[in-house]
């Protein structure tokens, strides 16, 4: 089924941010984020000769106004790690369509772990890694999708499937970011500990 794991993943996201996440505006942004993606991510829109979902408008839109909060100097690096993204997320499809033997699992999980591999090689920084992927799949699927139309193939932009990726994606980052916190936290601890029994002794 199509956006299973949109759907699974986006609430499982809203109940954390809201019932566990410190109060503030980014609470609030994330939250309304969240619902605005499930009411939208199915409901599409025709444009002469084009399908697109406001779901996809959304993501976009939204990764781009946080983008706006990033440092100058920061944009250079996020550009070329977004076209690395880019070039992987279309490679990925094209290679899966002209010769699919090499996909031996569901390609959604895949393409998730391959994004998320890249984006972790490339970026330190915790929250711009959800930044760089959010726009590494939004413009990989618009040039996916631009290549369909060339050859007449029938293609929404921003389907369920692409949020499926997206989703497992973010689930992934989101994993090895609270992995890095409770190692720091345990590598804090053990320090803290040591120090102490070197003053003992």
């Amino acid at each position: 089924m199509e956006g299973i794991w949109f759907y699974w993943f986006t609430w499982i996201g809203w109940i954390i941010v809201t019932f566990f996440h410190k109060k503030n505006s980014t609470r609030t942004y994330l939250t309304i984020l969240f619902l605005f993606l499930i009411i939208t991510a199915d409901i599409s829109w025709v444009f002469i000769n084009f399908e697109i979902t406001l779901g996809y408008i959304t993501l976009f839109i939204s990764a781009f106004i946080y983008s706006s909060k990033i440092p100058n100097k920061k944009l250079p690096y996020l550009l070329i790690c977004t076209l690395i993204l880019t070039m992987a997320y279309v490679c990925f499809y094209l290679f899966s369509l002209f010769d699919p033997v090499w996909v031996l699992f569901n390609p959604k999980f895949m393409l998730g772990a391959l994004l998320t591999y890249i984006v972790l090689l490339l970026m330190k920084e915790k929250e711009l890694r959800f930044l760089t992927f959010a726009f590494g799949v939004c413009y990989g699927e618009l040039v996916h999708f631009c290549i369909m139309k060339y050859y007449s193939f029938p293609y929404i932009l921003g389907s369920l499937s692409f949020f499926d990726v997206a989703a497992l994606g973010l689930l992934f980052i989101s994993s090895w970011n609270g992995l890095e916190i409770v190692t720091s936290h345990f590598n804090h601890s053990m320090n803290k500990t040591n120090k102490r029994k070197a003053g003992i002794l």
